[in-house]
């Protein structure tokens, strides 16, 4: 059995979107022939260890405490950097119509993203966990034999940590990237410097990869354009579903009912829009935003007079997730704007057999999924969604929109990705060896 060493920030406890990938690779390597040690951070969090997994926790200084000492600093930069911006959401073109209140929060939210901890902490907030992991891993790597390094992006410590391994243990390792890292179009670097500096530290880790995984085309076609010396050892390895998971027996009541998992991120104002159109659906047709409890929304389908038929609820288990998504009659998508816009959920959605409903761009790697595996209908930002929507339920209701295509799916299955995973860990491994 070949030893791998994970390194990732994205991990239980923590609640997030990512742990999912991680967690199928844990659960299928070894099947494979590999076994992997975690190395992560001390989080709190909701969400328990994966069983039989061991993982070495090393402790890090939180941001919290530098944060609230720096909150004036960071008022002072905005001043000086950014004069002219303004979040304040409270003026009266801010309260003049739901959907404005929609945006100005919005566009609040993207200002917010501008916080000391960006302007300080570089690559991100994780980077007060860099030193005391590389302490650890090589005690781990002195006192046992591994074989290989995975760590996972949009931790870009995670990278540097799992880098500096490397470059000490000669260990051949996989950089695993979810998102862009200096090209992420949703990340606010605060000035072009911190840019340069996220385009810096990433060439210097990636000079020391074996090779790298991307979750999608166009991440995996960044890296190539910009790292050429890895063009031919990058892959695409595709977010997926567990058809082996716990799904949890739920139900909702009755009606006809949309479900949403996770966050929404940005994607506030396509999430009003949609809430405009579903306002004027007939009375029997709800939503339920699951792991969301946002304010804006509650206050939003007030205003329109649906809250009635919005339903928030706060985090869950992902058993009960899953359940939800089940017991829905459609499940909803949005996604952000850029072409490489996926969300992971689609994946569990189109296993689901539930027919989704996807605002994202046409072009988008979530639309070119979904005309791919079927299972959905594609709708963009900019259209109708009120007829849109209509034609939809009606579609839903007759059994017009089959399930995804299942040959389709296949390659999108746990077990099949984490096959594809261990054969290059394989290969790195024994190029190293030779």
């Amino acid at each position: 059995m070949k030893r791998l060493l994970m390194v990732t920030t994205a991990f239980p406890p923590m609640a997030s979107g990512g742990i999912a990938r991680q967690l199928r690779f844990l659960k299928y390597l070894p099947e494979y022939g590999w076994e992997t040690t975690v190395l992560s951070a001390r989080t709190s969090g909701p969400v328990p260890d994966p069983q039989g997994v061991r993982i070495v926790r090393a402790a890090a200084p939180g941001p919290r405490p530098v944060l609230r000492m720096g909150r004036r600093v960071e008022q002072r930069l905005r001043r000086v950097f950014h004069p002219f911006s303004s979040s304040d959401s409270s003026s009266p073109g801010a309260r003049s119509a739901p959907l404005q209140a929609a945006r100005v929060s919005n566009k609040r939210h993207s200002s917010r993203s501008i916080t000391f901890n960006r302007w300080v902490f570089v690559p991100d907030p994780d980077v007060g966990w860099i030193g005391p992991a590389i302490v650890a891993g090589r005690r781990l790597l002195r006192q046992e034999p591994f074989d290989a390094i995975l760590s996972s992006f949009p931790s870009g410590s995670a990278h540097l940590v799992a880098a500096s391994l490397a470059r000490r243990s000669g260990l051949p390792w996989i950089a695993d990237y979810r998102d862009p890292w200096p090209t992420n179009r949703h990340y606010s670097y605060p000035t072009s410097a911190h840019r340069r500096a996220a385009e810096h530290l990433e060439a210097w880790a990636l000079r020391h990869a074996a090779a790298a995984t991307a979750v999608n085309g166009p991440i995996a076609d960044d890296l190539r354009r910009r790292h050429p010396h890895l063009a031919d050892r990058v892959h695409v390895l595709p977010n997926g579903f567990d058809r082996g998971e716990d799904v949890a027996d739920v139900s909702l009541g009755e009606g006809f009912w949309f479900v949403y998992t996770g966050r929404l991120y940005r994607r506030l104002e396509q999430t009003a829009h949609f809430l405009d159109a579903m306002a004027q659906q007939a009375d029997d047709v709800n939503v339920l935003f699951l792991g969301i409890d946002d304010p804006v929304i509650r206050a939003y389908a007030e205003r329109l007079g649906c809250h009635t038929r919005v339903h928030l609820r706060p985090f869950v288990q992902r058993p009960q997730a899953l359940g939800f998504q089940r017991a829905a009659d459609a499940l909803l998508l949005v996604t952000g704007l850029a072409p490489e816009s996926l969300s992971s959920k689609v994946f569990e959605y189109l296993a689901s057999g539930r027919p989704v409903f996807a605002i994202t761009p046409s072009g988008s790697a979530a639309a070119r999924l979904l005309a791919d595996a079927g299972g959905g209908r594609v709708v963009p930002p900019d259209a109708d969604l009120t007829v849109a929507l209509s034609r939809f339920i009606a579609d839903v209701r007759a059994g017009a929109i089959p399930p995804a295509d299942e040959a389709a799916l296949a390659k999108y299955d746990g077990r099949a990705l984490t096959r594809q995973l261990s054969g290059w860990l394989d290969k790195v491994s024994q190029e190293t060896r030779r």
